[in-house]
């Protein structure tokens, strides 16, 4: 995790929505009591709940990762004998998962793509997974991208879904992307394009840490607009955060 000044002068805010400039480490992030110039979510291995979602046997037949950033989720599933195809929004990230199924020798498609149209993208999905593109988009965006899911999913296809829950932390993650149960059904069901079967409480481990925070709070004159000993650690004292998980099926 670097901290030093990123080149550009570039600045993302909490309100930001392209993570293109954060993906390329060309931008310091503020407006968080912190400065910074990674991705927060981007770990160097797939999410652990998405490991354990596929050893589960949750995912069949071809499968798209929507926002699959730079790509672990995606390389995970295809390892384990997945048909996956990764889109995201950001060409800095796309070109990083590329790059990294090059490295490991996996043949696979990573394409740009907007997620609220998914024009040119081949249909017959039979799997969805979306770790954390919902929640950075609009409600108008959220009726579109279900439809564009729904137009390029099979009849009966599968959604995994994991957004940011509602929850007491303050601070991080920032409250524009935390999403209320009430959201998921109106936006996904109220479409008629999705009936949702489940939602559960899940986690999003994070990169950063509470020593990290402690390094921020020192650099910034002692002050942080939240307490770093109120998050929750792993085993390895990377933060999670509160994620809700959302099981629906096509309609």
């Amino acid at each position: 995790m670097s901290t030093e000044e990123p080149q550009g002068g570039e600045v993302y805010t909490a309100g930001s929505a392209n993570f293109d400039p954060l993906y390329a480490g060309k931008v310091r992030t503020e407006g968080l009591g912190m400065k910074f110039d990674f991705a927060p979510w981007n770990i160097p291995e797939p999410q652990p709940v998405v490991v354990a979602l596929e050893a589960s046997g949750a995912f069949r037949g071809k499968v798209l990762d929507a926002g699959c950033g730079t790509g672990q989720n995606s390389l995970h599933l295809k390892s384990r004998g997945h048909h996956v195809t990764g889109l995201d929004f950001s060409p800095s990230a796309i070109e990083q998962a590329q790059e990294r199924a090059r490295e490991r020798g996996l043949d696979m498609t990573f394409a740009v793509s907007d997620a609220t149209a998914f024009d040119g993208v081949e249909g017959g999905f039979e799997t969805v997974l979306d770790y954390g593109l919902y929640h950075v988009l609009t409600d108008e965006q959220r009726r579109k991208y279900a439809a564009a899911l729904h137009r390029v999913t099979a009849p009966g296809a599968r959604l995994h879904l994991f957004a940011f829950a509602e929850s007491e932390l303050v601070g991080l993650p920032p409250q524009q992307l935390r999403v209320s149960k009430e959201n998921f059904r109106v936006n996904l069901e109220g479409t008629g394009t999705w009936r949702i079967l489940a939602i559960e409480d899940s986690l999003c481990t994070t990169n950063h840490t509470r020593e990290y925070f402690e390094k921020q709070r020192a650099e910034t004159g002692g002050t942080l607009p939240f307490d770093p000993d109120a998050f929750d650690v792993d085993a390895k004292g990377r933060i999670v955060y509160p994620m809700s998980y959302v099981h629906a099926e096509r309609v």
